[in-house]
């Protein structure tokens, strides 16, 4: 085979396969794009919900006082992500 004569994009079938190939890769897209948007909506409700829950299983079993305890399970039920967020940064450690 010459390889001498330009890029494999020259030929006109190489081009008409990879053209149909990018059409049917969109396509496909456009059909799945509502499966998709389900999905993604359920994987950004469940992040806080286990964000939440992985907060208040690790603040009831860090073994500190039990007013600090009930003040952090009261901070992570009424701000379920910042809550949740500012006892790993910083209630396991500092309290």
């Amino acid at each position: 085979m010459d390889r001498s004569r330009g890029s494999i994009f020259a030929s006109p079938v190489v081009l008409f396969v990879v053209a149909l190939a990018l059409t049917m890769t969109a396509a496909s897209l456009l059909i799945l794009m509502p499966a998709l948007w389900k999905l993604s909506a359920g994987i950004f409700a469940a992040v806080p919900i286990a964000l939440t829950i992985g907060a208040l299983v690790s603040c009831l079993t860090s073994g500190k006082q039990a007013n600090i305890t009930l003040l952090w399970i009261i901070i992570i039920l009424i701000a379920p992500i910042l809550g949740s967020l500012l006892w790993f940064a910083w209630g396991r450690r500092n309290t």
